[in-house]
């Protein structure tokens, strides 16, 4: 069978997104430790925290170290029954003046976790102009405060969130995190992200890893209370502030912040299925779309080089050459492309590349099971809580 010309369009076309996916990538704004102001409007930081004793002390360090004031940091224990209150007592003790750990609420009906956690921690913040919702497991650096600040004010936002450094130690985590991460980016349009003035509500891109709202914006839709019921919180959350016409940012924090969202496969494949399901109903159509998209430029490039060199090896015609020579252009922009993601993005060996293909299938066996999941009624697992899907 002659797949010279498919082969030959398919190539065409993942040069062609592959390029545009680089496009992209390069557009989004970075926060810059130089930027970072050393005094300024008082910031509330709100942690919502839950079995996190692998965590939240690297996170403390790391909030209580800040070069910028005034600011005040509130710990939500959302029900731990790890070591997590007694590391938080630790810390209290330890700064008395600027920490304080408070147990959430009990969790009311039809509300999810974090949602709940994070509303009541800013039920209790103090006049501050703005409010920062920080995952338990990010690590910020010095400048982060003072970096979130004087890029929210240069550009005129309500409302902030920025994409953290993600470590990535494990084999499991540098297969599977970086495809979803970009599979994320592709189903949201960066170009709208970028325009915060003009965005659709719909297409609004959040991370609440690390989320900065004024606090007279959240309260204006009534905080997390708005999306009580939303598993993908962070995205809710800024479409509600862009329906309510306010201005959301999004920007890089490489230098500014760090996170390891999850130590072992099992927590990936609960994490990501987690997301998976609630992100399949925040994106939509365009959820189809990057499937498309990512499995042609992530999952076809070596099966269509190996399929043209076959045929090429069998049959040395023009229109084989042309495809075989089609096929090793897009496999170069695809390794490349990959290449560039896990040395600028992560900080590995450029040669991490080859993982991205397995790693998208192996990212598509998470989303497919969970799916599964969802379809039988067994709802959403995370943090030994089941929400229904």
């Amino acid at each position: 069978m002659d797949f010279a010309l498919p082969v030959l369009a398919a190539s065409a076309a993942i040069l062609l997104l592959v390029v545009l996916d680089a496009r992209r990538a390069h557009q989004l704004p970075a926060l810059l430790p130089h930027t970072a102001r050393p005094r300024g409007p008082a910031i509330t930081v709100i942690i919502p925290a839950r079995n996190e004793a692998a965590n939240i002390a690297r996170c403390l360090d790391g909030v209580l170290r800040q070069d910028y004031a005034p600011y005040e940091v509130i710990v939500v224990d959302d029900h731990s029954t790890d070591e997590t209150p007694r590391i938080l007592a630790r810390y209290v003790e330890q700064h008395p003046d600027r920490l304080r750990a408070i147990r959430a609420r009990p969790l009311p009906l039809g509300w999810v976790g974090k949602c709940n956690a994070c509303y009541h921690g800013a039920s209790q913040a103090s006049n501050s102009l703005w409010l920062l919702f920080l995952d338990a497991d990010t690590v910020p650096q010095p400048a982060l405060l003072g970096a979130l600040v004087a890029f929210a004010e240069q550009h005129q936002l309500d409302a902030l969130s920025v994409l953290p450094f993600n470590e990535l130690p494990t084999l499991a985590e540098q297969l599977v995190l970086p495809v979803f991460y970009q599979f994320a980016l592709t189903a949201f349009p960066l170009q709208k992200n970028l325009r915060p003035e003009s965005a659709p509500a719909e297409t609004v891109l959040a991370n609440g890893q690390c989320l900065l709202v004024r606090s007279t914006t959240y309260w204006a839709i009534d905080g997390h209370a708005a999306v009580k019921d939303k598993v993908l919180e962070d995205i809710e959350l800024a479409r509600a502030l862009r329906r309510a016409g306010f201005r959301i940012g999004l920007a890089t924090a490489f230098d500014v912040l760090r996170v390891r969202m999850y130590r072992s496969f099992h927590e990936i494949a609960q994490g990501l299925g987690k997301h998976a399901n609630a992100g399949r109903r925040a994106s939509g159509w365009r959820a189809f779309w990057a499937v498309m998209r990512m499995t042609l430029t992530t999952a076809l490039p070596p099966l269509l080089l190996l399929i043209s060199l076959a045929q090429f090896a069998t049959s040395p015609a023009p229109i084989a050459a042309a495809s075989a020579f089609s096929s090793l252009l897009a496999y170069g922009a695809h390794w490349v492309f990959w290449a560039w993601r896990y040395r600028t993005w992560y900080r590995l060996p450029m040669r991490r590349a080859w993982l991205a293909p397995l790693g998208w299938l192996l990212y598509l066996s998470i989303v497919l099971l969970s799916t599964t999941r969802a379809w039988l009624g067994r709802g959403v697992a995370w943090k030994g809580r089941v929400y229904s899907s």
